[in-house]
Formats: structure tokens, sequence, C-alpha cells
């Protein structure tokens, strides 16, 4: 694309952002975002489309606000080794999922990419991530990105777009390098077959009437405990059917305990959250003293996030597990708009919710456990495990 082009979309993204925005520059100046766009127009000519791209991203990024963020429409831009990372705070990136023929790696740890160690390609990366809010989902963040050729490539990590060497510190302490090749984007999930799990709890779709894989309810020890895995949104009129059919199925067992698990619960509209939330508050038969627990990761964020604060509020839940990725009190509610002539993807917070009194980063749980490493190498669901102990006690 031309020069000319990139300046015009450059300066759309910040005039609409400024027009759309509930209060763009609530942490970063005007000056500072301004700066950076003039220091970009000067190099728009020495860099590629995927270096440019990257640029868009840092400047978006250095607005430091949960919902706004931009995407290319380049479909090669997304291409990915196949490896899925997660970050331990005491164990680094290890290799949570990859492919069949890269079984041997699950538990990996990984130590370089290309000649750049790890803590390299992380100064580099995280610059540029989107929609972070605080340590946990830029952790989520870092982890996620590690996966992209053309991104690596933009940042100077990788020598080739779509390939690199990946070295791992195994398992048995033994260290090996692997070539990769990007996959299309399309591709990536559906070859991801070969995992780490925790799996000590299996969660079988005993409700009947739910065809929906990522919202569903089932009870436990002869239907004393309740569970709710809420991962996605249905919408408005599903919510309501799901939290009536689950409301009944409590009331008909007399369950008095209930654990709701959010902890992949990346947003929605948490007014269908708030359908749940009702139904459950008329359950009387319910524990609301003590037997209510939410379960909460890095990966609660947006919606998510907030459907974790309703909850404690109208369910006085006990909150186990990670500090949510998005903060309590902080702009969100996302709109968009396409630039003009790359079409990159420009997503703006529209408003912003205040959920507790104090500001903290994420909602802090009642009861704080990390992720550990030694617990994924035995597939042990620590969190749950503590919850399920509890109301077993």
């Amino acid at each position: 694309m031309a020069t000319d082009k990139w300046v015009s979309d450059l300066d759309y993204l910040v005039e609409t952002l400024e027009a759309r925005h509930i209060n763009l520059y609530h942490t970063t100046s005007k000056s500072d975002i301004y700066n950076r766009v003039d220091s970009l127009k000067q190099q728009l000519k020495k860099l590629s489309e995927n270096q440019i791209t990257m640029e868009f991203s840092k400047i978006v990024r250095a607005l430091d606000d949960s919902h706004t963020g931009i995407w290319s429409s380049n479909s090669n831009y997304y291409q990915s080794f196949t490896l899925g990372f997660f970050s331990f705070d005491d164990d680094g990136f290890r290799v949570l999922r990859t492919s069949k023929e890269n079984t041997h790696l699950l538990g990996a740890k990984l130590v370089r990419i290309d000649d750049m160690t790890i803590s390299e390609v992380i100064q580099r990366i995280e610059p540029m991530i989107q929609c972070a809010d605080n340590y946990y989902s830029i952790q989520a963040r870092l982890a996620d990105e590690l996966r992209y050729g053309a991104r690596l490539h933009a940042l100077g990590i990788t020598k080739i777009e779509n390939m690199a060497t990946f070295e791992f510190l195994l398992p048995d302490s033994s260290v090996q390098k692997v070539n990769l090749q990007t996959v299309a984007a399309h591709e990536y999930e559906p070859l991801l077959t070969q995992s780490l799990e925790l799996k000590d709890f299996q969660k079988p779709f005993s409700y009947k009437n739910a065809n929906y894989v990522n919202t569903i309810f089932q009870t436990i020890d002869n239907h004393e405990i309740g569970y709710i895995y809420f991962s996605k949104y249905l919408n408005n009129l599903q919510m309501r059917r799901f939290a009536v059919a689950v409301s009944r199925e409590l009331i008909k067992h007399n369950t008095q305990k209930l654990i709701i698990d959010v902890r992949y619960n990346g947003g929605g509209n948490f007014f269908n959250g708030l359908q749940l939330a009702k139904l459950l508050t008329i359950t009387d038969n319910l524990d609301f003293e003590n037997g209510i627990y939410v379960l909460t990761s890095r990966y609660t964020y947006s919606a998510g996030m907030s459907n974790t604060a309703h909850f404690k509020e109208l369910l006085n839940a006990k909150l186990v597990g990670e500090p949510t990725g998005a903060n309590p009190n902080d702009y969100q509610d996302a709109d968009g708009f396409p630039l003009p002539h790359s079409q990159m993807w420009v997503q703006y917070s529209k408003r912003y919710y205040r959920f507790q009194d104090s500001i903290s980063n994420g909602i802090i749980p009642d009861v704080h456990i990390k992720p550990k490493w030694s617990d994924y190498q035995q597939e042990h669901d620590e969190v749950l495990a503590w919850v399920l102990k509890d109301i077993r006690l």
C-alpha cells in the first residue's frame, strides 16, 4: 500500500478514536501519542507492511486501554506455529498444546526462538500486545503471541516469516531444537490435538437440553453440588432458558452448594450473565451464606470479570483461583470500525464501569491459587480440588 494511504489510515485512526472513545487519553497523554504518530510517519517508507502493522499496534497499545485494540485484515498475519504456551511464574513459558507429530514437546520449557532468548523475545512482544489490563492478562496475551510467525518476524525475532527454530528444555532436562513452519490461521486449532489438561474433574454434558459446549450444568456427589461451566455467553433468550433449567434442577434435587467456573470466560454481554444471577438469587435452597463458589483465572476478562463481580455481590460467592485478567474499574463495552485503506479493524471502549470501591489489578480472589507446572504434570486441577475439599469438609 502506498505511503500516503498509510498516513491517511494513521490520521484516521487517531481522529476517529478521539471522536468515539469515551476518554481516550485516560492514561497516556495526547502529546505522547501524537509524537509516536509523527515518528511512525517518518519511518513508513522503510518498513514492510507487517512492520507497519506492528507499529500501529504499538501506538494503540500505548493508550493502555483494556478494550481498545487493532488487528490486521490480512489472514497471513495470523499464520501460526502449532504450539500453545502457558506462562508459569516460576517455570517460564511451557508447551501445553501441540500437534500430533510434536507430542514429545508437551511440557517443554521455551528457551530461545532462533538466536534470541525468551526474555529478549518477551521484551519485543510486550509493547504490541492488544487489550491487556494487568499482569495476568499480559501473561495470557504474551503466551498467545509466541505462535504468530509473521509478527515474530516483523519484530526482528525470527529470520524467516513462516519458519523458526525453537529451543526447548524438555521435562527430562535435555535440550532440543525444533524447526517449525507456520500453518494457516484456520488450520491452527484443528491441528492442536495433543494437550496437557487439568483432568481431575471431567465435565459430562448431563444437562440434556443444552447444545452449547461452552455453557453447561451438571450435579455431582449425588446432586449435592451443582457445577456450571460458563466460558461463553449465550444470547439473551438462550441464557434465560439455561438459567431457568439450572434453577429447576437445583430445586428438584435440593442442591445447596454451587460452583460457577468462569476461568475461561473472555467476555460477551454481561447483561446476559445477569439472567443467570437473577434466577440463582431466587433459588432458595442454595446455601447463600457459605455454599457459592466462583472459579477465576487470568482468562476471566471483560464481561466474564463483570459477572464475577456480580456473582460475588449478588450471590455472596467465594472467589477461588487467580485474579481476573480484567480490572474491576475500567473502560470497556467495545465497538469498532475499519481503517479506510488497510481495512485494519479497530476496537475502542464506549463506557467506564466501576465494580468495586477499591482499585486493584484484577478482582482479587478470596483464595488465591497460582497455576503451577507441577499440577499440569499431574493433570491436577488444584483450584477445583480446593473448592470440592472445602465443600466436603
